[in-house]
């Protein structure tokens, strides 16, 4: 049942219960991989994730002292790891659908329910290989795919990101995850997320004008103002240090303004709902040039064959890249 494709792969395992973690990572290396590192302690496996490159991660959901959807979460959101596109399979003994749910918001590619064979692992692992989900970034979810396709449903632009699983057991060189994919990647999905914020800014300022007409409404008002101050901060740590950080002070200005607006159970002065309808519009036409790009489907296979092509051809990389992705994503 061994696959040789995968032997220059490797894996980090978590899992804190001895035989099921030994079996694993048996199972892992009989298949092929080339090297699987396997940890018990939830603070190695984090310290493993922050400073290890793998092309897989593997962890048990049901283990003691460890928020693993708190942590693959953060592995998405690039706030750990080199790389936040790095193939994950979750293990559930609990199928519960909150269970299950958290982990699929956490942005796991797979989940697997104990007990498991040899044969499912590898079908697994040949599946993300073969036919990995693409990314999609909303306002509070990065990671693959898994939404059900129904008519009508409202698209939203997918990623094909790099995959360094599959760059290695496809020898596949243009899906390799490395730091200049990951940046790219990175930026596009960064860039995602600022047009995502906003235009949920333009719309729940328009909320929270109407649900001040009177004090029956000032209840719905304050649980809009709270998910306007949500996005309002999250929108700052995205465009701090880019080209859109010119932003910030009419973000602060905003913030200002949603916390005088909290103080207050009364309607809103003339002075208030005009700047709440002026800044975040104001803030949106600042990230106007992100609105388009937003909208495109994003292929590094694309951008980093054409990295491939000028090495070959003694071309600038850098230089090639950024003119690409410019023309491409804007």
């Amino acid at each position: 049942m061994t696959d040789l494709r995968f032997k220059s792969a490797s894996a980090l395992l978590y899992d804190s219960e001895p035989s099921m973690r030994q079996n694993t990572r048996s199972a892992l290396l009989n298949l092929g991989f080339g090297a699987v590192v396997a940890c018990s302690d939830p603070h190695e496996f984090i310290e493993l994730t922050k400073n290890g490159k793998f092309d897989l991660i593997l962890a048990e959901m049901a283990s003691p002292g460890a928020s693993i959807h708190h942590i693959i979460r953060d592995i998405r959101s690039h706030t750990i790891g080199p790389d936040p596109f790095v193939n994950v399979i979750l293990f559930l003994w609990n199928t519960a659908p909150d269970v299950v749910g958290e982990v699929i918001n956490a942005g796991a590619d797979d989940l697997i329910t104990r007990p498991m064979s040899r044969t499912q692992m590898l079908t697994r692992l040949q599946r993300l290989v073969g036919a990995r989900k693409p990314f999609i970034v909303t306002a509070d979810y990065f990671g693959p795919d898994r939404r059900k396709v129904l008519r009508g449903m409202t698209s939203v632009p997918t990623m094909i990101v790099p995959n360094s699983l599959q760059a290695k057991v496809e020898n596949r060189p243009e899906l390799a995850a490395t730091p200049e994919a990951v940046r790219w990647a990175v930026k596009a999905m960064k860039e995602r997320k600022i047009s995502i914020y906003t235009e949920q800014l333009v719309r729940l300022s328009s909320a929270v004008i109407l649900l001040s007409g009177s004090s029956d409404s000032y209840g719905d008002r304050q649980d809009v103002v709270d998910v306007m101050q949500q996005r309002n901060k999250a929108l700052v740590g995205f465009v701090e240090g880019t080209e859109h950080s010119h932003v910030v002070s009419l973000c602060q200005a905003l913030d200002d303004l949603l916390k005088s607006i909290a103080k207050a159970k009364s309607p809103l002065k003339d002075k208030d709902r005009e700047l709440l309808s002026q800044i975040p519009y104001a803030i949106q036409k600042g990230c106007a040039d992100l609105h388009q790009t937003a909208g495109l489907a994003f292929d590094i296979r694309d951008i980093s064959a054409r990295v491939i092509d000028a090495q070959k051809a003694g071309k600038p990389t850098s230089l090639q890249v950024k003119e690409k992705f410019r023309q491409t994503f804007g």
